[in-house]
């Protein structure tokens, strides 16, 4: 299966919605490059996952540095009998089928425009 890449400017706030399932002439959208709205700061910018990691559960931006870049994904803990947490975990993404990713950043997913 063949890939293309765009990289298409919108004016703030009129970003169309996407996810792993839109459509764009006619295949099925498998990558998105979020780099314009990662703040590299100390108010809850990029984090190294080896400095601390995202809450469990909460859809953030993880950074696969084996090449697929940042994408959407949160971190699944796992239970056992009892709903009793195990201490382990794993990375879960948004989009199915994602494999051999070595997840070394996270960031917050800014807030969504106010005027809609």
């Amino acid at each position: 299966m063949g890939k293309v890449t765009f990289v298409v400017e919108f004016e703030d706030g009129k970003e169309p919605a996407v996810n792993g399932h839109t459509e764009i002439l006619g295949g099925r959208l498998c990558r998105v490059a979020w780099l314009d709205v990662i703040a590299l700061d100390d108010e809850g910018g990029c984090n190294s996952v080896r400095d601390c990691l995202p809450p469990a559960n909460r859809h953030v931006l993880l950074f696969d540095a084996n090449g697929e870049g940042w994408i959407i994904g949160w971190r699944s803990l796992w239970y056992g009998l009892g709903q009793v947490e195990t201490g382990e975990w794993e990375w879960s993404f948004q989009i199915e089928g994602m494999t051999d990713l070595d997840i070394t950043h996270w960031a917050p997913i800014p807030e969504g425009p106010e005027d809609l």
